[in-house]
C-alpha cells in the first residue's frame, strides 16, 4: 500500500513539473534583449521623426476630413486618431526637447505579451517615458509616451487630492450644520408672529353697564298708581291692593 502511495506521489510530482515547464517555457518572439533593443530603436524614431511636417503637409491638403470618403468608417477613425496623436507628439516634443540619454530599461512579461518601458532624459533636462507593448508574436500593439512622474510628485498630488476632499467634506458638514442651527431662529420668530396674530385677533368684550334703579323713585311711582286706582274705585278700599310691576315705556 505504501509503494503504490509512494508511486502516485511520484507521478503526480512529475506531471506538475511538466506542466510547469511547458507554461514558463520561453518565447522565442518574446525574448527581453530583442525587444528592449526593438523598443529602443522606436524611441530613437520618435525623437528623429518630424510629426510637424506630417500635421502641416494634411492641413495643407484639406486636412483630415478629406480621407472621409476615400476610406472606409474603420480606417478613417483609425487614420483620425493617429493624426490627433501625431499633434500631441508634436505639442510634447516642443515642451520636452530633444533626445539625450536613456536612463532606464525595464521589461515585463506575461503569459502571452510583453511590455518594455524606457525612460529618457532629454536636452531641457525632462524625463519621458516610453511604453512600448507586444503580442506573443513580438508585434507592437501599443506605443504609449507619457511625462515621467517620480514617486515624490505622485504621493504629493495624491495628498494634495486628499486634502482637498477632507477639506470639501468639512465645508459642506460646517453649512449644514449652520443650517440646522438656524431653524431654531425662524421657529421661534414663528411662534412670535402667531402669538401677535392671535392677540390682535381676541380683542377683548366689553363689560355689561349696570343701570342701578333708582328705589325711591319706584315707591313714589307705586303710591301715585295706588290712590289713582283707589279715586277710580269709589266703593272699594285700597287696603288689599298689591302692585306687582311696573312697566315702563319710552
Amino acid at each position: 500500500m505504501k509503494k503504490k502511495l509512494v508511486l502516485l506521489l511520484c507521478v503526480l510530482s512529475c506531471l506538475i513539473l511538466a506542466t510547469g515547464c511547458s507554461l514558463t517555457r520561453e518565447n522565442k518572439n518574446l525574448k527581453e534583449s530583442t525587444l528592449k533593443k526593438t523598443a529602443q530603436t522606436r524611441v530613437e524614431e520618435w525623437f528623429n521623426t518630424d510629426y510637424q511636417a506630417i500635421v502641416d503637409q494634411v492641413e495643407q491638403q484639406g486636412g483630415i476630413e478629406i480621407y472621409k470618403e476615400q476610406y472606409s468608417r474603420t480606417d478613417y477613425e483609425n487614420l483620425k486618431a493617429t493624426f490627433n496623436e501625431y499633434k500631441s507628439f508634436t505639442k510634447m516634443k516642443e515642451k520636452y526637447g530633444a533626445f539625450k540619454k536613456i536612463e532606464k530599461k525595464d521589461y515585463s512579461l506575461a503569459s502571452s505579451s510583453a511590455s518594455v518601458s524606457i525612460r529618457v532624459l532629454t536636452d531641457k533636462n525632462k524625463r519621458i517615458v516610453f511604453t512600448a507593448s507586444y503580442d506573443k508574436y513580438g508585434t507592437e500593439t501599443d506605443f504609449k509616451v507619457e511625462e515621467y512622474q517620480s514617486i515624490g510628485s505622485i504621493m504629493g498630488r495624491a495628498g494634495l487630492n486628499t486634502v482637498m476632499s477632507m477639506a470639501i467634506v468639512f465645508a459642506v458638514l460646517i453649512a449644514i450644520s449652520l443650517l440646522i442651527s438656524c431653524f431654531k431662529f425662524i421657529g421661534a420668530a414663528q411662534n412670535k408672529q402667531a402669538q401677535q396674530e392671535s392677540t390682535a385677533v381676541a380683542a377683548p368684550v366689553a363689560a355689561p353697564v349696570v343701570v342701578e334703579e333708582n328705589l325711591a323713585d319706584d315707591l313714589e311711582l307705586v303710591a301715585v298708581i295706588t290712590a289713582a286706582i283707589a279715586a277710580a274705585s269709589e266703593n272699594e278700599s285700597a287696603d288689599g291692593l298689591v302692585v306687582r310691576s311696573i312697566v315702563r315705556r319710552s
